[in-house]
């Protein structure tokens, strides 16, 4: 049991390295639109025109250790909790109901949380950085954010944004892990625990695109769904402390739909959706290609 948990982290973190990568110059843009001033943006397209032209690429990746190490370990975290819930509720892992899948992956998202936050924070913190001419950040680096932080606000400063972490990744966790499961029953292709070892290429490949659209979808689907929730949580990290940012979850959101309505509660929802697909779709995918590999694996050497 205990090699599977590793190997279910070991994956998990290798699908989280996946995700960051794929969309991590989406995020920028999402972060930006959420956090910045009105109309610093026209849309979506000119921010990221914007970031290129006085940033360059570097700019669209700025702050992007960070979250690689947060999104590797916080995805390994996910799917390590996520099953082990699954195996203490009695569920059957090769299909568990919904109900089970729904309660394990709610559970999994509060724990990821306190991990989670201090990353975001540094992220949408060194996303914002470049945007301050008044007062330019002290740090030009996670590390030298991360040390600024804690100089500035202490260690409390880390828990900034842990309740809107919370209340996005409960949720939408739970959305995220529900509606994959249930597209895996509807689009053709099994998942690795119930794929033979030694199959052919095409059965592979075929699996592969199955895993790909049902992960990206569903993650499509989870950011529709919790990103008034980001927004906040995203204004809550990077305020100044004292300022009127500087509050709850519940309040944020309140001010938000009082300066734009639902235009504002979905700033960043463009780059979010574009991004969601292909982040979720490589996460996905990662994750069921190291699984498949380590049953293989495994299942060579109980050959042996």
């Amino acid at each position: 049991m205990s090699k599977d948990f590793a190997a279910e982290y070991v994956a998990g973190c290798v699908a989280g390295s996946s995700n960051v990568l794929s969309g991590y110059a989406f995020d920028t843009c999402k972060v930006r639109l959420q956090a910045s001033p009105p109309d610093t943006y026209r849309n979506a397209w000119h921010c990221f025109r914007s970031i290129l032209k006085y940033e360059g690429v570097r700019g669209l990746y700025r702050g992007v250790s960070a979250p690689l190490i947060g999104g590797a370990l916080e995805t390994g975290v996910n799917y390590t909790v996520y099953t082990y819930m699954l195996r203490t509720l009695g569920a059957d892992l090769r299909r568990p109901d919904l109900i089970s899948v729904g309660l394990s992956a709610g559970t999994a998202g509060i724990v990821l949380s306190s991990l989670l936050s201090p990353f975001e924070l540094v992220k949408c913190r060194m996303q914002m950085a470049s945007l301050n001419k008044v007062h330019p950040p002290a740090y030009s680096s996670a590390w030298g954010c991360l040390q600024d932080l804690l100089r500035t606000e202490g260690m409390r400063g880390l828990t900034r944004g842990v309740g809107g972490t919370m209340a996005r990744e409960m949720p939408g966790n739970a959305i995220f892990f529900m509606v994959y499961e249930g597209l895996r029953r509807v689009v053709p292709g099994r998942p690795p625990s119930a794929a033979p070892s030694g199959e052919g290429f095409l059965a592979v490949l075929g699996d592969a695109a199955s895993s790909m659209v049902c992960g990206g979808t569903a993650g499509t689907i989870m950011w529709a769904t919790v990103l008034p929730v980001d927004a906040a949580k995203t204004r809550i990290q990077t305020a100044t402390p004292g300022s009127p940012k500087d509050a709850g979850i519940l309040r944020n959101l309140r001010m938000m739909y009082a300066e734009g309505g639902l235009s504002t509660l979905y700033a960043g929802i463009r780059p979010t959706l574009i991004r969601a697909f292909p982040a979720n779709a490589a996460q996905w995918l990662a994750w069921e290609a190291a699984m498949r590999a380590y049953r293989k694996a495994d299942a060579s050497k109980s050959a042996l």
